[in-house]
């Protein structure tokens, strides 16, 4: 067994290096502003079609899907209401009137007055997209006024100026998208901070990773693009059968001949009470949507969650009496200790405030993780929003007929 624990080992030492370099980059996009990316600069000729839009500040429009009772929507959804920097409105898209949200959205119009709020119900025809997400933003954008689009979902908060600095990007004609990291806030149970720290410690470093290699890798929490660009591509309408739809946007976008930027924007994803059950089924259908991308990318991904292998090296040396198990226990320790600095060190980056419980749980939260990343590899089906389905090519919805009742969907 010592040459299967030496291999754990070497592959946990490269996984270390290749989670500590995000740190590294990290930095360089929160606090020198200076972005990674790849692809043209200035065309000087084929000018873009924002090129002839009218001079001034643009108008955007805000569009912000709702379904059911989401943590903290309330003060979600009153962080839009004084946004600063941009003339923008907010498209509130309903697909029921009987759903609980409406309720919160008339407690936060009746507190925001002024707020630039618009309100869709229905609005898109019912069962013609797979995504409901995808049905909601199609809804939106048939009474957008804005320019330029920014996707929000309804668990986002944001700082009164994140919106403005996300958007100044798009002011170059070559950018055709741009997207926001977001990192956990808000967990009062054992679920929600595995999700949290799996949001800063995986999503975040990986988005980070994914720019710097100039790959698109656009999460629709909070992602912003012209309505040019938008209509270029077939709009909304045309990613309505795909359920990573923010991915295969900026796939399009990037085919068009824009590019995709990350933004140095970090927004808050408010996630308070979660089952450990749902938490890691939401790990396991993101995993099943990369792994629908890419087979090969998604199996190197285990490099980005070292710590089990170390700890796996450790247990094969010790079961075979190897006599490397005390430097692999050693070297176990050390990949732990390195695992909660990156931690903190990506928390305070990102002004997550991480606590001393939060901070301690990482361990558990990359066994767990660890755990997820095998599910891909023997299923592709998906439960989500009440749907039952397989994941195909490009992550196409290929239903399976059947539909669930799920909590908290």
């Amino acid at each position: 067994m010592t040459p299967a624990a030496l291999l754990l080992a070497a592959l946990a030492l490269a996984g270390l290096v290749i989670t500590s370099l995000p740190v590294v980059l990290l930095e360089r996009l929160r606090r020198r502003r200076r972005l990674f990316s790849r692809g043209p600069r200035g065309r000087a000729s084929a000018p873009s079609p924002r090129a002839a839009s009218t001079p001034g500040r643009p108008h955007l429009s805000i569009l912000k899907p709702l379904k059911g009772l989401d943590d903290g929507l309330d003060e979600n959804l009153a962080s839009f209401a004084a946004l600063r920097g941009i003339d923008y409105e907010v498209v509130l898209s309903v697909a029921d009137a009987d759903d609980p949200a409406l309720d919160v959205v008339d407690r936060v119009r009746a507190r925001h007055p002024e707020a630039p709020f618009v309100l869709v119900v229905g609005g898109a025809p019912e069962g013609r997209f797979g995504n409901p997400k995808v049905e909601r933003l199609v809804a939106a954008s048939r009474v957008a006024r804005g320019d330029l689009f920014l996707v929000s979902d309804s668990n986002v908060r944001v700082a009164p100026d994140a919106v403005a600095d996300t958007v100044a990007l798009l002011d170059d004609p070559t950018v055709g998208c741009v997207s926001n990291l977001f990192v956990g806030a808000g967990a009062r149970d054992l679920g929600a901070v595995v999700e949290s720290l799996h949001l800063l410690t995986f999503v975040v470093p990986g988005n980070v990773l994914a720019a710097w290699g100039g790959v698109p890798c656009v999460v629709g929490k909070s992602m912003a693009l012209p309505r040019s660009v938008h209509d270029s591509i077939g709009g909304f309408a045309a990613f309505g059968d795909v359920l990573a739809e923010d991915q295969a946007i900026g796939l399009a976008v990037k085919e068009a001949g824009f590019r995709v930027l990350l933004s140095p924007v970090v927004v808050e994803n408010v996630v308070e009470r979660r089952s450990l059950r749902r938490a890691l089924d939401r790990q396991v259908r993101w995993g099943k949507i990369r792994f629908a991308f890419s087979k090969a990318l998604f199996a190197g991904e285990v490099l980005m969650n070292p710590f089990p292998l170390a700890l796996l090296s450790t247990l094969l040396a010790l079961a075979g009496g190897s006599p490397w198990t005390g430097p692999l226990a050693s070297f176990a320790l050390l990949a732990l200790l390195v695992r909660l600095l990156q931690a903190s060190f990506l928390a305070r980056l990102c002004g997550a405030p991480l606590p001393l419980a939060g901070l301690l749980a990482v361990p558990l939260k990359d066994l767990l993780q660890l755990a997820t990343q095998v599910v891909p590899f023997v299923s592709r089906e998906v439960v989500w929003h009440g749907h039952r389905a397989r994941i195909g090519k490009g992550t196409t919805l290929l239903e399976t007929g059947s539909r669930v009742r799920l909590a908290g969907a």
